[in-house]
């Protein structure tokens, strides 16, 4: 009888892979931008009129074989080859996520693409001009500021309204105040999305500027429990975004998004 080699469970040639349609629609569900910076990933190629440029990934969370980044063996080859396990990303990220899965957890990628995805959804039907980009809190913006909610315009305050009751901020409360994004002049104006301004903990924002005034670097996210909420548009821009808004007839709300705070953001299913 001749000898049998044994199966070797961890070979590559098991992997649970995504099919097709799972890609194309995980890349669908995130706007063919990258989950993590935003990047565009599909585009139009110069080689032919139907030519079609595509350096995005539909990664796994928990790997697709044993040994691989975020490997979960409790998990059904179903449920490894799910759209539930997969991330669209730039390939940058792609090999990020898999460089370093002590930062990059499967918990984390699961939140950071349920918010990628729920933001998206909020922008669906938005024309450019009144659009926002993705709510943006994977870096703290180099422009800030301090304000007290009494100094506020009345008419930016009767907007900021539901923010501050629902986290009991009266006159007298100080806020942080992020912009996030890149100021946007000249041609960038057509070019790029409004960039938003995120209200958070004056106590945390200090911390951060002192540390880094001390040489420390900046965190690489602002904690969501350190949030108080997000408009689309800086302060100087603001009554311009509501000008679009209403030559539009776009209509905005403000709604609490998985990670617990309030962003002002289109009304579903009104696009």
């Amino acid at each position: 009888m001749g000898h049998q080699t044994p199966q070797n469970p961890y070979s590559d040639r098991h992997r649970d892979d995504f099919d097709k349609s799972t890609i194309a629609a995980v890349a669908k569900r995130s706007a063919f931008q990258c989950t993590i910076c935003s990047a565009v990933t599909v585009g139009a190629s110069a080689e032919a009129p139907n030519a079609v440029i595509n350096v995005g990934v539909a990664a796994h969370i928990a790997a697709a074989s044993p040994r691989g980044p975020r490997y979960d063996p409790s998990m059904t080859p179903t449920q490894r080859s799910g759209i539930e396990n997969a991330i669209w990303l730039c390939q940058t990220h792609a090999k990020l996520i898999d460089d370093d899965c002590v930062e990059w957890t499967s918990a984390r990628l699961h939140y950071i693409k349920r918010d990628h995805e729920q933001s998206v959804r909020l922008l669906i039907g938005i024309p450019r001009k009144a659009a926002s980009s993705q709510p943006e809190t994977q870096s703290i913006a180099q422009e800030y500021a301090f304000a007290v909610i009494r100094a506020l315009t009345p008419a930016y305050k009767a907007i900021l309204a539901p923010m501050l009751q629902d986290r009991n901020l009266g006159d007298d409360s100080e806020v942080g105040i992020l912009m996030a994004g890149s100021p946007m002049n000249g041609t960038e104006m057509a070019e790029r999305a409004t960039p938003w301004t995120v209200f958070v903990k004056p106590a945390w924002l200090k911390w951060v500027l002192q540390g880094h005034g001390a040489g420390f670097g900046l965190p690489g996210e602002v904690p969501p429990d350190q949030i108080y909420g997000k408009i689309p548009g800086w302060p100087d821009e603001f009554f311009e975004f509501l000008a679009a808004i209403v030559e539009t007839e776009t209509t905005f709300e403000w709604q609490r998004i998985l990670a617990g705070y309030l962003v002002l953001a289109q009304c579903p299913g009104r696009a």
